[in-house]
């Protein structure tokens, strides 16, 4: 076999030595090798295989967790107004104020107190949502009292319901933060005859809300003791 060199010129001398390698069928290498040149033989390179009933797949990407929201406690709505929170908040917050007298009946003049809710007509206003959906209606007043007292409604709306009312409550001057997992929005009341305070609260939280009026009664979160007292 005869070795290709490039850019190399021969002289007479290696030419003589050439054709000498070429006659004793050896192999000339590089500088300094002293190889035997064998049969030439073609070597196949095997390819990699798979083990027969195993197929190849490719590496699966490592995953993230999907997030999954966390439910809401389940609120259950009582039917007596003086269980909507623990009882000394309650002595706290209401004393001995009369609970649902007769003098004040709702606004359709029906009695306080458990009902049967019924369903919000479209395009109903804040206090006609809030009425109608009443599972609970409670007041807490004295008939003697000029204005002090406060109101407490508990019941449930649907998505779209609930966000008429939030969206309208807001459109009038509600001041809304997010708040026990839901929303909360509170409105102030101008008393022009006294000067108290007084303010319109409403609470929505899935499928539940709760909405306060209160007169010259101060509260300490009474929606988070109403939660706190209900779920469940």
């Amino acid at each position: 076999m005869t070795n290709r060199r490039h850019s190399t010129t021969l002289g007479a001398a290696a030419f003589v030595a050439a054709t000498l390698i070429g006659l004793t069928g050896c192999a000339g290498g590089a500088s300094g090798d002293d190889v035997t040149a064998g049969p030439t033989e073609t070597v196949a390179v095997p390819t990699p295989t798979e083990t027969p009933g195993e197929t190849s797949s490719p590496t699966a990407e490592p995953t993230e967790p999907a997030e999954t929201e966390t439910a809401a406690p389940v609120v259950t709505i009582p039917t007596d107004c003086t269980q909507i929170v623990d009882g000394a908040t309650y002595a706290a917050t209401f004393g001995s104020t009369p609970l649902n007298p007769v003098e004040f009946p709702r606004r359709d003049g029906t009695a306080r107190g458990s009902r049967t809710a019924t369903v919000p007509e479209a395009g109903a206003q804040p206090f006609q949502i809030v009425d109608a959906a009443a599972e609970l209606d409670c007041f807490w007043r004295d008939p003697a009292a000029d204005i002090t007292g406060i109101g407490v409604i508990l019941g449930r709306l649907d998505q779209p319901t609930a966000a008429s009312l939030l969206d309208q409550v807001t459109a009038a001057g509600a001041t809304c933060e997010d708040a026990h997992g839901g929303q909360l929005c509170q409105q102030p009341i101008e008393v022009e005859q006294y000067p108290v305070e007084a303010a319109h609260t409403w609470f929505v939280r899935g499928d539940l809300y709760i909405a306060v009026e209160q007169y010259n009664v101060p509260t300490n979160d009474l929606i988070g003791s109403m939660l706190a007292h209900l779920e469940s």
